[in-house]
């Protein structure tokens, strides 16, 4: 498979790339250009990614500037000779209330999180066309769960959801299919703080039905299922891998006085 991942040094993007790696350890590897702006960490995936056979082409750059994608893409065709796939992997979240949120924030998270995988899968298409290829963007359950005090970050993450419903029913008839995944509560370099509290991990694990939070290589299988052939029918489709999180907003509820009146 030849594929580019976005935000691919950490997290659920690291493991993207580890994962296509491995499967395809059978296939005399995969071609992967892995783009982040932690240079280090990729070179270091780059390493890693090599004992396993495929071949990674490291590139960086930030994302904001939207000359960026169409030369990503145009460093990756040079190098592989085509795409297979994209994996619009890159996030950006500012805290904030919207009341005194920075417009400067509200641009860069909007920037990163819906128009770059706009430009990056436009800069692709054709690529993509030729391969009747995929592409996969990471959203968020806050997409479709408001999550305070992320400002811009969940309404982005709903246009990102658009984007790919929009994309692929432009698209079908090119043979390319468009997905996203939503994570949940996912542990990554990004979320580290988040969860540093034990209380707090703990506190939310209850929360979910599994009981543990998602790790980034839960994200990963995913992610490889909708770029495999075994989703060849599925497109602008959300795979929401929350742990049946989003499911309990009713049994967060008082439900007593209910069962007395009987529900309706």
């Amino acid at each position: 498979m030849r594929c580019l991942v976005t935000g691919a040094a950490r997290g659920i993007g690291r493991a993207i790339a580890q994962r296509l790696a491995h499967d395809a350890v059978a296939h005399g590897g995969a071609q992967l250009a892995l783009i982040d702006q932690h240079h280090g960490e990729l070179d270091m995936l780059a390493d890693e990614l090599h004992t396993l056979g495929s071949r990674a082409l490291v590139l960086t750059g930030d994302l904001c500037d939207p000359a960026l994608t169409p030369r990503l893409v145009a460093a990756a065709l040079e190098a592989f000779g085509g795409l297979d796939a994209v994996v619009s992997n890159a996030g950006c979240a500012i805290p904030g209330e919207l009341a005194t949120y920075e417009l400067a924030s509200w641009d860069r998270v909007f920037a990163v999180n819906v128009r770059a995988p706009w430009l990056l899968a436009k800069a692709a298409h054709a690529a993509l066309k030729d391969s009747r290829g995929a592409f996969l963007l990471t959203a968020s359950i806050s997409g479709t769960h408001a999550t305070s005090p992320l400002g811009a970050y969940s309404p982005s993450k709903a246009a990102a959801l658009m984007l790919v419903k929009q994309l692929a029913n432009e698209w079908g008839t090119d043979g390319i299919r468009v997905n996203a995944i939503s994570p949940g509560l996912t542990l990554t370099p990004g979320t580290a703080a988040a969860y540093a509290s034990p209380a707090a991990r703990r506190q939310r694990e209850q929360r979910v039905p599994l009981r543990r939070l998602a790790e980034a290589q839960d994200m990963a299988g995913a992610a490889a299922f909708l770029l495999g052939r075994d989703a060849a029918y599925i497109t602008g489709a959300e795979l929401v891998i929350d742990g049946g999180l989003g499911n309990t907003l009713m049994g967060s509820l008082q439900m007593s006085g209910w069962q007395a009146a009987g529900a309706r």
